[in-house]
């Protein structure tokens, strides 16, 4: 990946996914498989040790389009 995704390149489910995710370490089972797949091929969440977080650019993401 060359850039950070925006969250306009989300739908409005995804991007409630992400924002989920970035709060903390969660079970793969938290937010739909799509979803997981989709941010997973974004590269703003990734699996680790059975569960998932948010990347530093998907934590970035979730911020930004809350706090803006």
């Amino acid at each position: 990946m060359n850039r950070i995704p925006s969250a306009d390149e989300l739908t409005s489910s995804e991007f409630m996914s992400l924002v989920l995710v970035s709060r903390g370490f969660m079970s793969k089972g938290t937010i739909p498989r799509a979803h997981q797949a989709r941010l997973v091929e974004l590269g703003l969440i990734h699996l680790a040790l059975g569960g998932m977080m948010a990347t530093p650019a998907g934590s970035m993401v979730a911020r930004i389009q809350i706090g803006g």
